[in-house]
Protein backbone atom coordinates (compact mmCIF):
# COMPACT_ATOMS: atom_id res chain seq x y z
CA UNK A 1 0.00 0.00 0.00
CA UNK A 2 1.57 3.33 -1.14
CA UNK A 3 2.27 6.07 1.64
CA UNK A 4 -0.20 9.08 1.75
CA UNK A 5 -0.26 12.49 3.07
CA UNK A 6 -2.57 10.98 5.52
CA UNK A 7 -0.28 9.01 7.13
CA UNK A 8 2.81 12.04 7.18
CA UNK A 9 0.70 14.13 8.60
CA UNK A 10 -0.13 11.39 11.58
CA UNK A 11 3.50 10.36 12.04
CA UNK A 12 4.57 14.09 12.45
CA UNK A 13 1.42 15.34 14.41
CA UNK A 14 0.39 18.02 12.56
CA UNK A 15 -2.58 18.62 9.39
CA UNK A 16 -2.36 17.59 6.02
CA UNK A 17 -2.50 21.00 5.04
CA UNK A 18 1.24 21.73 7.07
CA UNK A 19 2.95 18.44 5.39
CA UNK A 20 1.29 20.37 1.71
CA UNK A 21 2.78 23.81 2.91
CA UNK A 22 5.83 21.71 3.41
CA UNK A 23 6.18 19.64 0.13
CA UNK A 24 5.02 21.97 -2.14
CA UNK A 25 7.23 24.70 -0.14
CA UNK A 26 4.11 27.10 0.26
CA UNK A 27 1.49 28.79 0.31
CA UNK A 28 2.24 29.10 3.73
CA UNK A 29 5.37 29.46 6.15
CA UNK A 30 6.04 26.61 8.38
CA UNK A 31 7.76 26.99 11.74
CA UNK A 32 11.73 25.31 11.26
CA UNK A 33 11.04 22.82 13.31
CA UNK A 34 7.88 21.71 12.24
CA UNK A 35 9.02 21.63 8.57
CA UNK A 36 11.94 19.60 10.27
CA UNK A 37 9.67 17.07 11.76
CA UNK A 38 7.71 16.87 8.61
CA UNK A 39 10.65 15.76 6.68
CA UNK A 40 11.49 13.08 9.12
CA UNK A 41 8.23 11.62 8.76
CA UNK A 42 8.75 11.98 4.45
CA UNK A 43 11.62 9.93 4.43
CA UNK A 44 11.21 7.61 7.10
CA UNK A 45 7.88 6.28 5.43
CA UNK A 46 9.12 6.59 1.85
CA UNK A 47 6.23 9.36 0.88
CA UNK A 48 6.40 10.50 -3.10
CA UNK A 49 4.38 13.64 -3.70
CA UNK A 50 1.34 12.60 -6.78
CA UNK A 51 2.78 15.19 -9.23
CA UNK A 52 -0.30 14.16 -11.51
CA UNK A 53 -2.05 15.38 -8.49
CA UNK A 54 -0.21 18.46 -8.00
CA UNK A 55 -0.14 19.32 -11.96
CA UNK A 56 -3.73 18.74 -12.09
CA UNK A 57 -3.92 21.63 -9.16
CA UNK A 58 -1.89 23.70 -11.47
CA UNK A 59 1.10 22.92 -10.37
CA UNK A 60 4.57 21.94 -11.83
CA UNK A 61 5.09 18.25 -12.46
CA UNK A 62 9.31 18.65 -12.54
CA UNK A 63 9.08 16.70 -15.83
CA UNK A 64 10.00 18.07 -19.49
CA UNK A 65 9.35 15.95 -22.81
CA UNK A 66 11.89 16.06 -25.34
CA UNK A 67 11.60 14.99 -28.62
CA UNK A 68 14.76 14.31 -30.74
CA UNK A 69 15.58 12.37 -33.92
CA UNK A 70 18.17 9.12 -33.66
CA UNK A 71 21.02 9.11 -31.38
CA UNK A 72 22.87 7.56 -33.86
CA UNK A 73 23.57 11.12 -34.70
CA UNK A 74 26.28 12.05 -31.93
CA UNK A 75 25.25 15.28 -32.07
CA UNK A 76 22.14 14.27 -31.26
CA UNK A 77 22.70 12.16 -28.45
CA UNK A 78 25.28 15.02 -27.04
CA UNK A 79 22.68 17.36 -26.78
CA UNK A 80 20.07 15.62 -25.32
CA UNK A 81 22.80 14.26 -22.61
CA UNK A 82 23.46 17.59 -21.95
CA UNK A 83 19.49 19.30 -21.95
CA UNK A 84 18.89 16.01 -19.69
CA UNK A 85 22.48 16.99 -16.95
CA UNK A 86 20.35 20.60 -17.06
CA UNK A 87 17.11 19.47 -16.05
CA UNK A 88 18.73 17.01 -13.38
CA UNK A 89 21.00 20.47 -12.39
CA UNK A 90 17.35 22.31 -11.53
CA UNK A 91 15.38 19.38 -10.06
CA UNK A 92 13.52 18.55 -13.28
CA UNK A 93 13.66 15.05 -15.10
CA UNK A 94 13.45 14.29 -18.35
CA UNK A 95 10.67 11.97 -21.11
CA UNK A 96 12.71 11.52 -24.23
CA UNK A 97 10.67 10.31 -27.74
CA UNK A 98 12.78 9.53 -30.40
CA UNK A 99 11.31 10.66 -33.88
CA UNK A 100 12.53 9.95 -36.95
CA UNK A 101 11.29 11.24 -40.54
CA UNK A 102 7.13 11.77 -40.95
CA UNK A 103 5.85 8.95 -38.74
CA UNK A 104 2.61 8.84 -36.59
CA UNK A 105 5.24 7.94 -33.65
CA UNK A 106 5.43 12.01 -33.11
CA UNK A 107 1.82 12.81 -32.67
CA UNK A 108 1.51 9.97 -30.46
CA UNK A 109 4.44 10.92 -27.92
CA UNK A 110 3.28 14.78 -28.31
CA UNK A 111 -0.44 13.44 -26.81
CA UNK A 112 1.19 11.47 -24.78
CA UNK A 113 3.40 14.25 -22.88
CA UNK A 114 1.08 16.66 -22.75
CA UNK A 115 -1.48 13.68 -21.20
CA UNK A 116 1.61 13.76 -18.83
CA UNK A 117 1.41 17.25 -18.02
CA UNK A 118 5.13 17.95 -18.59
CA UNK A 119 6.03 21.43 -18.01
CA UNK A 120 7.45 22.08 -21.42
CA UNK A 121 8.42 20.72 -24.88
CA UNK A 122 12.03 20.66 -26.03
CA UNK A 123 12.17 19.86 -30.26
CA UNK A 124 15.31 19.04 -31.86
CA UNK A 125 15.32 19.63 -35.46
CA UNK A 126 12.14 18.61 -36.66
CA UNK A 127 9.57 20.43 -38.58
CA UNK A 128 7.85 17.74 -39.24
CA UNK A 129 6.38 18.19 -36.00
CA UNK A 130 5.16 21.50 -36.02
CA UNK A 131 1.21 20.57 -37.02
CA UNK A 132 1.32 18.06 -33.67
CA UNK A 133 2.20 21.37 -31.63
CA UNK A 134 -0.23 23.65 -32.65
CA UNK A 135 -2.27 22.64 -29.90
CA UNK A 136 -0.24 22.26 -27.42
CA UNK A 137 1.36 25.64 -28.21
CA UNK A 138 -0.93 27.02 -26.25
CA UNK A 139 -0.96 25.53 -22.91
CA UNK A 140 2.54 24.75 -22.54
CA UNK A 141 6.25 26.25 -23.54
CA UNK A 142 7.38 25.05 -26.52
CA UNK A 143 11.43 25.16 -27.55
CA UNK A 144 13.02 24.45 -30.79
CA UNK A 145 16.79 23.55 -30.84
CA UNK A 146 18.48 23.76 -33.41
CA UNK A 147 16.00 25.34 -35.93
CA UNK A 148 14.01 28.59 -35.88
CA UNK A 149 10.41 28.24 -34.25
CA UNK A 150 8.07 29.14 -36.87
CA UNK A 151 5.41 27.88 -33.87
CA UNK A 152 3.69 31.02 -32.96
CA UNK A 153 4.53 31.27 -29.23
CA UNK A 154 6.86 28.83 -29.33
CA UNK A 155 11.08 29.66 -28.66
CA UNK A 156 14.02 28.51 -30.24
CA UNK A 157 17.92 28.17 -29.84
CA UNK A 158 20.44 27.57 -32.46
CA UNK A 159 23.71 28.37 -33.56
CA UNK A 160 24.64 30.89 -36.27
CA UNK A 161 25.07 27.86 -39.32
CA UNK A 162 26.03 30.48 -41.87
CA UNK A 163 28.52 32.32 -39.58
CA UNK A 164 30.02 28.97 -38.83
CA UNK A 165 30.19 27.27 -42.03
CA UNK A 166 31.60 30.54 -43.34
CA UNK A 167 34.43 30.52 -40.64
CA UNK A 168 35.18 27.11 -41.49
CA UNK A 169 35.23 27.39 -45.20
CA UNK A 170 38.03 30.45 -44.49
CA UNK A 171 40.25 28.23 -42.84
CA UNK A 172 39.98 25.77 -45.54
CA UNK A 173 40.72 28.88 -47.77
CA UNK A 174 43.86 29.62 -45.45
CA UNK A 175 45.29 26.59 -46.36
CA UNK A 176 45.57 27.45 -49.90
CA UNK A 177 42.66 25.77 -51.11
CA UNK A 178 40.72 27.40 -53.74
CA UNK A 179 38.37 24.94 -55.42
CA UNK A 180 36.18 23.64 -52.11
CA UNK A 181 33.40 21.59 -52.28
CA UNK A 182 30.49 21.54 -49.50
CA UNK A 183 28.96 18.28 -48.22
CA UNK A 184 24.86 19.21 -47.44
CA UNK A 185 22.27 17.67 -45.43
CA UNK A 186 18.91 17.06 -46.85
CA UNK A 187 17.52 19.73 -49.26
CA UNK A 188 15.40 22.22 -47.38
CA UNK A 189 16.23 21.35 -43.60
CA UNK A 190 16.85 24.44 -42.28
CA UNK A 191 20.66 23.87 -40.92
CA UNK A 192 21.58 22.13 -44.35
CA UNK A 193 20.22 25.42 -46.20
CA UNK A 194 22.50 27.68 -44.03
CA UNK A 195 25.52 25.92 -44.02
CA UNK A 196 25.38 25.54 -47.65
CA UNK A 197 25.08 29.32 -47.78
CA UNK A 198 28.26 30.59 -45.16
CA UNK A 199 29.47 27.97 -47.58
CA UNK A 200 29.08 30.07 -51.06
CA UNK A 201 29.28 33.59 -49.33
CA UNK A 202 32.84 32.64 -48.31
CA UNK A 203 33.81 31.09 -51.80
CA UNK A 204 32.07 34.74 -53.20
CA UNK A 205 33.78 36.41 -50.47
CA UNK A 206 37.54 35.72 -51.77
CA UNK A 207 36.17 35.36 -56.07
CA UNK A 208 36.32 31.41 -55.81
CA UNK A 209 33.96 29.35 -57.63
CA UNK A 210 30.23 28.62 -55.42
CA UNK A 211 28.34 26.63 -58.23
CA UNK A 212 25.66 24.48 -57.39
CA UNK A 213 28.01 21.71 -58.98
CA UNK A 214 30.08 21.66 -56.32
CA UNK A 215 27.10 20.93 -53.75
CA UNK A 216 26.48 17.36 -53.40
CA UNK A 217 23.77 16.25 -51.16
CA UNK A 218 23.13 13.75 -48.11
CA UNK A 219 21.13 12.58 -45.09
CA UNK A 220 23.11 13.08 -41.61
CA UNK A 221 24.43 9.94 -41.45
CA UNK A 222 27.77 8.05 -42.58
CA UNK A 223 26.52 6.95 -45.44
CA UNK A 224 24.68 10.35 -47.01
CA UNK A 225 28.46 11.47 -46.28
CA UNK A 226 30.10 8.58 -48.02
CA UNK A 227 27.94 8.80 -50.96
CA UNK A 228 28.10 12.32 -51.20
CA UNK A 229 31.52 12.59 -51.31
CA UNK A 230 31.81 9.83 -54.19
CA UNK A 231 29.44 12.47 -55.92
CA UNK A 232 31.93 15.26 -55.72
CA UNK A 233 35.89 12.95 -55.64
CA UNK A 234 35.10 9.56 -58.11
CA UNK A 235 36.19 9.66 -61.63
CA UNK A 236 33.08 9.33 -62.81
CA UNK A 237 31.54 11.63 -60.31
CA UNK A 238 29.73 14.74 -61.63
CA UNK A 239 32.92 17.12 -61.69
CA UNK A 240 35.65 14.19 -63.52
CA UNK A 241 33.02 12.95 -65.41
CA UNK A 242 32.11 16.66 -66.88
CA UNK A 243 36.18 17.36 -66.72
CA UNK A 244 35.73 19.95 -64.49
CA UNK A 245 38.21 20.55 -61.78
CA UNK A 246 37.96 17.76 -58.85
CA UNK A 247 37.75 19.96 -55.57
CA UNK A 248 40.95 19.66 -53.13
CA UNK A 249 39.13 20.54 -50.27
CA UNK A 250 35.46 19.55 -48.56
CA UNK A 251 33.23 21.54 -46.27
CA UNK A 252 30.93 18.92 -44.70
CA UNK A 253 27.77 19.43 -42.71
CA UNK A 254 28.47 17.37 -40.15
CA UNK A 255 30.89 15.22 -38.14
CA UNK A 256 28.72 12.19 -39.07
CA UNK A 257 28.86 12.87 -42.88
CA UNK A 258 32.61 13.26 -42.63
CA UNK A 259 33.03 9.96 -41.12
CA UNK A 260 31.52 9.03 -44.00
CA UNK A 261 33.63 11.00 -46.04
CA UNK A 262 36.95 9.64 -45.13
CA UNK A 263 35.72 6.20 -45.85
CA UNK A 264 35.28 7.25 -49.57
CA UNK A 265 38.60 8.87 -49.75
CA UNK A 266 40.37 5.87 -48.65
CA UNK A 267 37.96 3.53 -51.13
CA UNK A 268 39.01 5.98 -53.53
CA UNK A 269 42.79 5.97 -53.08
CA UNK A 270 42.62 9.47 -51.89
CA UNK A 271 44.70 10.57 -48.64
CA UNK A 272 43.14 12.82 -46.26
CA UNK A 273 44.24 15.75 -45.27
CA UNK A 274 47.06 15.61 -48.44
CA UNK A 275 44.80 14.89 -51.66
CA UNK A 276 41.53 16.47 -49.68
CA UNK A 277 40.93 18.55 -46.78
CA UNK A 278 38.14 17.94 -44.74
CA UNK A 279 36.16 20.89 -42.15
CA UNK A 280 33.06 19.71 -40.74
CA UNK A 281 30.61 21.21 -38.70
CA UNK A 282 29.04 20.06 -34.65
CA UNK A 283 32.73 19.28 -33.76
CA UNK A 284 31.20 16.43 -31.77
CA UNK A 285 33.59 14.05 -29.54
CA UNK A 286 33.38 11.08 -32.55
CA UNK A 287 35.80 13.67 -34.08
CA UNK A 288 38.62 13.20 -32.32
CA UNK A 289 38.91 9.43 -32.36
CA UNK A 290 38.19 9.72 -36.52
CA UNK A 291 42.15 9.29 -38.76
CA UNK A 292 42.35 12.02 -39.00
CA UNK A 293 40.50 13.70 -36.26
CA UNK A 294 38.24 15.98 -37.55
CA UNK A 295 38.37 19.99 -37.87
CA UNK A 296 34.95 20.73 -37.21
CA UNK A 297 33.13 24.35 -36.30
CA UNK A 298 31.60 22.85 -32.51
CA UNK A 299 28.41 23.87 -31.72
CA UNK A 300 28.18 25.24 -28.23
CA UNK A 301 25.98 22.07 -26.85
CA UNK A 302 26.14 22.50 -22.92
CA UNK A 303 25.17 26.50 -23.80
CA UNK A 304 21.96 24.92 -26.05
CA UNK A 305 21.14 23.30 -23.40
CA UNK A 306 21.02 25.53 -20.82
CA UNK A 307 19.24 28.74 -22.93
CA UNK A 308 16.29 25.57 -23.87
CA UNK A 309 15.97 24.71 -19.79
CA UNK A 310 15.81 28.29 -18.88
CA UNK A 311 13.16 29.07 -21.52
CA UNK A 312 10.79 26.13 -20.25
CA UNK A 313 11.57 26.44 -16.49
CA UNK A 314 12.29 30.24 -15.76
CA UNK A 315 8.20 31.04 -17.00
CA UNK A 316 5.12 31.91 -15.22
CA UNK A 317 2.52 30.69 -14.47
CA UNK A 318 3.68 27.23 -16.48
CA UNK A 319 3.66 29.92 -19.91
CA UNK A 320 6.80 31.91 -20.99
CA UNK A 321 6.34 35.79 -20.55
CA UNK A 322 6.94 35.94 -24.06
CA UNK A 323 8.98 34.13 -26.76
CA UNK A 324 12.67 34.07 -27.10
CA UNK A 325 14.81 33.41 -29.42
CA UNK A 326 18.64 32.76 -28.54
CA UNK A 327 21.52 32.32 -31.81
CA UNK A 328 24.64 31.13 -30.43
CA UNK A 329 28.66 31.27 -32.30
CA UNK A 330 30.49 28.25 -32.20
CA UNK A 331 34.48 27.76 -32.32
CA UNK A 332 36.96 26.01 -34.35
CA UNK A 333 38.26 22.90 -33.40
CA UNK A 334 41.72 21.69 -34.88
CA UNK A 335 42.34 18.74 -36.06
CA UNK A 336 44.30 17.03 -38.35
CA UNK A 337 41.69 16.59 -41.47
CA UNK A 338 42.38 20.28 -42.54
CA UNK A 339 45.99 19.96 -42.62
CA UNK A 340 46.76 21.07 -39.20
CA UNK A 341 49.41 19.14 -37.66
CA UNK A 342 51.26 21.11 -34.85
CA UNK A 343 48.61 23.78 -34.05
CA UNK A 344 45.73 21.81 -32.70
CA UNK A 345 43.50 23.65 -30.36
CA UNK A 346 40.48 25.75 -30.08
CA UNK A 347 39.97 28.92 -32.14
CA UNK A 348 36.45 31.42 -31.45
CA UNK A 349 34.25 32.25 -34.93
Amino acid sequence: MSVTRVDVARRAGVSEAVVSYVVNDGPRPVAAETRERVKAAIEELGYRPNVMAKALMGGATGTVGLLMPSPANPFFAELAEAIEKALVARDNHVLIGIVTGASARGEEYVASFIDRRVDGLIVIANPLLETALVDAAGRTPIVFLDRIAKLRGSSSVMVDNVAGSAYAVEHLQSHGHRVIGCIAGPPGIGASVDRVAGWRRQQQSVGHDSSDDFVAFGEFTEAGGEAAAYTLLAPEGRLAATGREVPSAIFVSSDIQAIGAIHACSLLGLRVPEDVALVSFDGTKIGQFARPSLTALRQPIHDMARDAVSMILDSDDGRPARPRASVLQGNLVLGESCGCRDDVGSHRV
